[in-house]
């Protein structure tokens, strides 16, 4: 199963590779009777470099090499600008074509040998290294601010949400058919994912849900919903790069661990020696009101009890996200920090 699930994802990034070439050679047609458009061109370079990194990834490593080559002719195209004639053009475009062959051998499960590439592909990127030469380092430290699409992303966003989505329409649905089963299956499936992606915390995680179902069959159902909470939480995190990754669940204290440091869902006990980076990090997370840490929890008994009320901004350097100092302006102060993502 969770082979099958390994080789259709392999599979899928070759029809996502085969997209991007289309992009580049969208962007190398015309090039000896136009200038080179530097918006084009940053496509075609997203372009490159997402085929490198996903190949390498995916274990296509002739790919990945080729996709490597091309991008930096394409760094000399931009940066350098040098003339562009149709013998020029001609090559970049055969080099496109051989991505393409490299691309379908993949496809079909045939190995990529040295021979084939003696004859077929390396001559072509000999001479366009020989007409276009390196990129020059310090030319190119901007070019790609923007990595293009990574793949740990579009596997989340893709293979690992639709599991999430039949997980959730299974726990809809109120007969529950074979949830056992299908958790079961998810966390192995999910598990591999992990595994193939080296994400050790969200393997971990899965592992965490398989050893809770052996363990309390009885339970299922709240192993489910709260496997299902925690895996979207890690997809959430992947998606915007937190650092720190839910890694097992803990069912008999509700809590959750996160890499080594166990984090439970109610933090307003536990922050009197938090860090502002950390207690940033936990917000973003939990998404939850928490007390200022210099000060003790206290709810005020009655909205009479408030008679004004003054808010502080207090910006800080941390993006999208603002501290707002709530005090009570009586006999006794409150202060508690509301933030707002």
């Amino acid at each position: 199963m969770v082979r099958d699930k390994e080789l259709e994802i392999r599979l899928q990034f070759l029809e996502e590779a085969t997209e991007y070439l289309n992009t580049i050679e969208s962007g190398m047609l015309g090039l000896a009777t136009a200038q080179v458009d530097n918006q084009q061109m940053d496509a075609v370079l997203r372009a490159a470099h997402s085929i490198k990194g996903g190949a390498a990834m995916m274990g296509f490593q002739a790919l990945s090499h080729l996709a490597h080559r091309l991008e930096d002719f394409f760094k000399v195209l931009k940066t350098q600008k040098p003339a562009i004639d149709d013998e020029l053009e001609g090559l970049l475009l055969t080099g496109v074509t051989r991505l393409r062959q490299v691309i379908s051998l993949n496809h079909q499960g045939t190995v990529v040998d040295d021979q084939w590439l003696d004859t077929y592909v390396n001559p072509v990127f000999k001479q366009l290294e020989q007409r276009l030469g390196e990129p020059i380092p310090g030319d190119t430290t901007h070019l790609l601010e923007e990595e293009g699409q990574d793949m740990v992303s579009l596997i989340f966003e893709s293979e690992v949400e639709e599991y999430l989505q039949r997980l959730e329409s299974i726990l809809a649905d109120p007969e529950k058919p074979q949830l056992f089963t299908e958790i079961s299956t998810m966390a192995q499936d999910l598990g591999g994912l992990g595994e193939m992606l080296q994400i050790t915390a969200f393997m971990s995680l899965c592992e965490s849900v398989t050893q809770h179902l052996e363990a309390n069959p009885e339970r299922v159902e709240e192993i489910a919903r709260i496997a299902l909470q925690e895996w979207r939480r890690s997809q959430a995190g992947l998606l915007v790069g937190l650092d720190t990754l839910p890694s097992q669940l803990n069912l008999d204290e509700g809590a959750v661990f996160f890499g080594e440091s166990e984090v439970p869902p109610n933090l307003t006990n536990q922050i009197e020696d938090a860090s502002i980076e950390n207690l940033l990090e936990q917000i973003l997370k939990t998404g939850i009101e928490i007390p200022h840490p210099e000060q003790p929890l206290s709810i005020a008994e009655s909205q009479s009890d408030i008679q004004t009320t003054d808010f502080k901004p207090i910006h800080l350097s941390v993006p999208s996200v603002e501290l707002v100092t709530h005090t009570n302006r009586k006999d006794t102060q409150e202060n508690t920090v509301r933030v707002s993502v």
